[in-house]
């Protein structure tokens, strides 16, 4: 979509303004490594660090609760985001320390609204033993998120080991539109041009000089021109996401 309108300049003056808004399916990212976002923890034995829990490296020991004597019964994860996003799920990594079932008991996810208020986005979720648990939470929430703890109540007397902790998201979308809005010979736009016909014959004065451009449906996508012999020309476009490519072959004779 294409909205025209007027700016307003610096001075007192206007200029006229075009915006193009594209509309795409949101897809999920992890936001855990983004910049901007800062983890912390109610207590993490020395040597490590729950900053290491958005590193992208599941399989390592990034955040360990052990201490000698007591155990802490509880400890709680908690991520601040730099800008409010919209929450799909947390997964939450586990790390088996040795042969020590070095896992939580259970889980609970937390989130903080825009208006600054925590609330319980999951129900308290049981976590297994069996190999290296991966526990994969659902988030409830009314709106964008500014916050997500990860609560996890201890086994008795053990203690917790975790790899990583992803907070997946909503992020626009990536088109896979891999058409052309219009081809240019000399600036001239080809005439009765269609995004879905690939082939074109074009009259020029001088074929050979003529300059071939291209300008893509999707102002994302990448167009390149290629002249195949002095009287040919390829133009190739390829969609945002890199899934689709389109060829238009210009085939130049002298008018």
């Amino acid at each position: 979509m294409t909205l025209r309108g007027t700016a307003q300049v610096p001075g007192g003056t206007t200029a006229a303004g075009t915006v193009r808004v594209q509309v795409t399916a949101p897809r999920e990212t992890n936001t855990a490594p983004d910049e901007g976002v800062t983890v912390g923890a109610t207590y993490t034995e020395s040597g490590y660090s729950a900053e290491g829990l958005r590193n992208g490296n599941a399989s390592e020991k990034a955040w360990s609760n052990w201490r000698s004597g007591t155990k802490n019964p509880s400890d709680t994860i908690t991520f601040a985001l730099p800008e409010a996003r919209d929450l799909t799920r947390v997964v939450t990594h586990f790390h088996r320390d040795g042969a020590n079932l070095s896992f939580a008991e259970s889980l609970k996810v937390q989130v903080r609204g825009a208006d600054g208020t925590w609330a319980d986005a999951s129900d308290e979720v049981a976590v297994g033993t069996e190999g290296t648990p991966v526990v994969d939470v659902p988030v409830r929430a009314t709106g964008p998120v500014t916050g997500v703890r990860v609560a996890m109540t201890a086994r008795p007397g053990g203690y917790i080991t975790l790899g990583e902790i992803e907070l997946r998201a909503k992020a626009p979308g990536t088109s896979s539109d891999a058409g052309a809005a219009s081809v240019e010979v000399d600036g001239v736009p080809v005439g009765g041009f269609d995004p879905d016909r690939t082939s074109y014959r074009v009259t020029s004065d001088r074929p050979d000089r003529a300059r071939v451009t291209a300008t893509s449906r999707d102002p994302y996508a990448t167009v390149t021109v290629r002249k195949e012999t002095s009287r040919e020309a390829v133009v190739t476009v390829s969609s945002e996401d890199g899934s689709q490519t389109r060829q238009y072959r210009i085939e130049l004779t002298r008018s």
